[in-house]
């Protein structure tokens, strides 16, 4: 009999014992989330529900604590586990779970969401303007992975493709090289340093041709100058 009061008495105790760590790790998880330290109050809101009794659901308080935290997978996980179930509110979980989806940048998952909780609500303009929201950060981001896939080429890159190739010829409209510039001094006449050998031969033997009848020319005035009269007549 003592045997069985003391069981009774030992369950009692750790009953006791129990209860009050539930309820210490509920007290300082809801003051750590009053003093902004959310990580603190998801670690003692989930001790929290581990040892409380089964009737009760500490679920949104974990989940908007994740949230807070910046753990939206798991705030997400919390709230599609709740919208499952039977809840008074879903269009709310439902406007909740969009919103960590938001967080985690995956916006056809959040629109799919927030559609679900104006399902639920259609008079929640807060939800429809997170709709819009979405949809506006999905169209940014198709347009993201589009320009990813289509990159326009880089000038720089072209100008480094050129610089690495060798020079080319120029040419003009027509498709010729260009021509070298030309002189713009003429060309004095008599000039045959350009000319063929067999014809600068024959020209200098003209020249000389030509240079040999001038002196004859020459010594044939001469010899008739002294030929002359005085040219009076007496």
């Amino acid at each position: 009999m003592k045997n069985i009061l003391s069981l009774i008495l030992l369950l009692l105790i750790s009953s006791n014992v129990i209860s009050q760590k539930w309820r210490d790790s509920l007290m300082v998880a809801r003051n750590s989330y009053k003093m902004g330290d959310y990580s603190k109050a998801l670690r003692y809101y989930q001790s929290a529900q581990k040892n409380a009794p089964k009737e009760l659901d500490f679920s949104d308080e974990i989940a908007q604590s994740a949230y807070k935290s910046d753990a939206f997978e798991q705030a997400e996980k919390i709230y599609s586990a709740k919208s499952n179930k039977n809840d008074v509110n879903q269009a709310q979980t439902f406007h909740n779970i969009g919103n960590a989806r938001m967080k985690q940048k995956n916006y056809q998952g959040a629109i799919d969401s927030y559609k679900e909780a104006l399902r639920k609500n259609s008079k929640d303009e807060q939800t429809r303007y997170n709709l819009s929201e979405a949809i506006r950060q999905l169209k940014n981001q198709q347009k993201k992975n589009d320009d990813k896939k289509d990159p326009k080429e880089d000038p720089k890159e072209d100008q480094k493709k050129d610089q690495n190739q060798p020079p080319k010829d120029k040419k003009d409209n027509t498709g010729k090289k260009d021509n070298p510039p030309p002189n713009d001094k003429k060309e004095e006449e008599g000039n045959t340093s350009k000319l063929p050998k067999k014809t600068m031969d024959k020209i200098l033997d003209k020249l000389l041709k030509q240079e040999e009848e001038t002196k004859k020319k020459i010594r044939s005035t001469k010899g008739n100058e002294g030929e002359a009269t005085s040219g009076k007549d007496w």
